[in-house]
């Protein structure tokens, strides 16, 4: 008689029902999850409907940052964290459309699919995104519907990356930067595209984030005079965009990068424009710092 059994195989089919039995926990959670964010939902109408408020906005950037980096904390083993990012975006996208309407605006004039891609990606397969020739239009459809986030390039000297402006008049309705994506960065990914989110939700504070200043002076004040005014009012910051515009005035545009979480009624902004040289500076949102690693998983 042969010695050998199908104890292999029974190990295979026991391994096996392990894994299923993980699903079902899995998938039990996952409407655990639900019906928590529907009570999540309910008190927040309540909370908005004492303020005197018609409906609330349920994108919640910061949140959605602190779940992310807490999930990039515990992860072991060689199942790559960015399809970690992956699966929980879906859980989140979906969580967020269970509590209101929510859509995705995605300027696609120059590499469309990739920013589409980017879009999909980090707000679900099924999320409804509409792709929009110029920045213009994206703004526009989030500066009237409160349920809309706009997927727009990272400000630079490039097609479509002067954007920015806007948000520091009264032209943009209230809607500011208030995350980048994605929110995982792989060293040897460094040519990924990379996008900012602009909506009518707030700029929330987490422990790690970058604040973006606007500032808009004559066209015939330098870069290094506004760079000088916004050391002088005590902030470390870097430039990283410039823009002009002609929209009856010939106006000269600096955007700056500053870290930690700036609110908008910060005293040093009216240093910035005390003695007339500079003629605005403004908070125009910014975002909590993407998850970084040099090598993801397998």
């Amino acid at each position: 008689m042969s010695t050998k059994t199908k104890k292999p195989n029974k190990a295979l089919s026991d391994v096996r029902r392990e894994i299923d039995t993980i699903d079902d926990a899995i998938q039990d959670l996952l409407m655990k999850r639900t019906e928590l964010v529907v009570e999540v939902a309910n008190a927040k109408a309540r909370a908005a409907s004492a303020e005197g408020h018609g409906s609330f906005i349920a994108f919640r950037p910061g949140r959605e940052a602190e779940v992310l980096r807490r999930l990039a904390a515990r992860q072991t083993g060689r199942f790559p964290l960015k399809v970690v990012y992956r699966i929980f975006r879906e859980v989140i996208s979906t969580m967020t459309r269970i509590q209101g309407p929510f859509r995705v605006e995605v300027f696609g004039a120059t590499d469309g699919l990739a920013y589409w891609d980017l879009a999909r990606s980090y707000y679900g397969s099924s999320t409804e995104m509409e792709l929009h020739d110029s920045a213009r239009d994206v703004l526009r459809r989030v500066t009237h519907d409160r349920s809309a986030v706009g997927i727009l390039p990272v400000p630079g000297n490039f097609d479509g990356g002067d954007w920015w402006p806007a948000l520091a008049t009264d032209l943009a309705g209230g809607a500011r930067i208030v995350a980048r994506v994605p929110f995982l960065e792989i060293a040897d990914e460094s040519n990924a595209v990379r996008a900012l989110v602009v909506t009518q939700a707030d700029f929330e504070p987490t422990d790690d984030d970058t604040s973006l200043l606007a500032l808009a002076a004559e066209s015939n004040v330098s870069e290094a005079t506004m760079a000088a005014r916004v050391k002088a009012a005590g902030f470390a910051a870097q430039r990283i965009a410039v823009a002009e515009t002609r929209d009856g005035r010939h106006m000269r545009h600096n955007l700056f990068a500053i870290s930690g979480h700036i609110t908008a009624d910060d005293a040093r902004l009216a240093t910035i424009t005390s003695d007339g040289t500079v003629e605005s500076a403004h908070i125009i949102g910014g975002y909590a710092n993407p998850v970084k690693r040099e090598k993801d998983g397998e």
